[in-house]
């Protein structure tokens, strides 16, 4: 069994010397592979996953395979990679020469929001606080998502998780990261009464089979 950690260009620049990795080449492509370890998923696992995936991030364009993508050899993956080749390709090219940040907004030491607000008398008073709440939770939002979009080559905008006001991903240009980290510093310091945080730069998860 081997495991598959990214597609990338073929040919490209030397594998790191993170793991035994080897290239698979397929008609312009290549997946990077290696034999495969502990067939149970663990929290060490999936960080040496990531850490391999990055590591060849640093000097490549890539679609990152997620953790667990195993095959049985590599002519199994060679016939994966050929019935995608024209998609993973175009794939290849949306996110060529960029990385994904991923961006979380919270209300500054806000607990999780209880399930009824305690301001609700009724349910018609209820249902009117809810509605409040979530008019300036989505003004929230739009007050940080546009201008971080403005600065990205594309967004996903995920589901809030108590006490998230916003969450989203961004694919952004290699240069253009300081610009957009430098824009979430501003935003947090305009934004009394939030808590932001910036991570990454990632591999391109989230835009990797859009």
């Amino acid at each position: 069994m081997i495991q598959l950690y990214a597609i990338t260009d073929n040919p490209g620049p030397p594998l790191p010397d993170v793991a035994p990795l080897k290239t698979v080449p397929i008609d312009g492509l290549a997946a990077v592979c290696a034999p495969a370890g502990e067939t149970e998923a663990s929290p060490e696992m999936l960080w040496r996953h990531e850490e391999v995936v990055e590591a060849l991030m640093a000097d490549r364009d890539l679609l990152p395979a997620r953790y667990g993508t195993r095959l049985e050899d590599e002519a199994a993956l060679a016939r994966a990679v050929e019935d995608r080749r024209d998609e993973l390709a175009a794939a290849l090219d949306r996110v060529r020469g960029a990385v994904e940040l991923s961006v979380r907004v919270a209300a500054a030491g806000a607990p999780p929001s209880p399930a009824v607000p305690p301001q609700a008398s009724s349910g018609a008073e209820y249902l009117r606080v809810r509605a409040h709440a979530e008019a300036s939770h989505e003004r929230t939002a739009n007050a940080v998502h546009e201008p971080l979009a403005a600065l990205s080559r594309a967004s996903v905008v995920g589901r809030p998780r108590p006490p998230e006001l916003f969450r989203a991903a961004y694919l952004v240009e290699r240069e253009a990261v300081e610009p957009f980290t430098a824009e979430v510093a501003r935003l947090q310091d305009a934004g009394a009464g939030l808590s932001f945080l910036c991570t990454g730069p990632w591999p391109p998860y989230s835009f990797a089979e859009r």
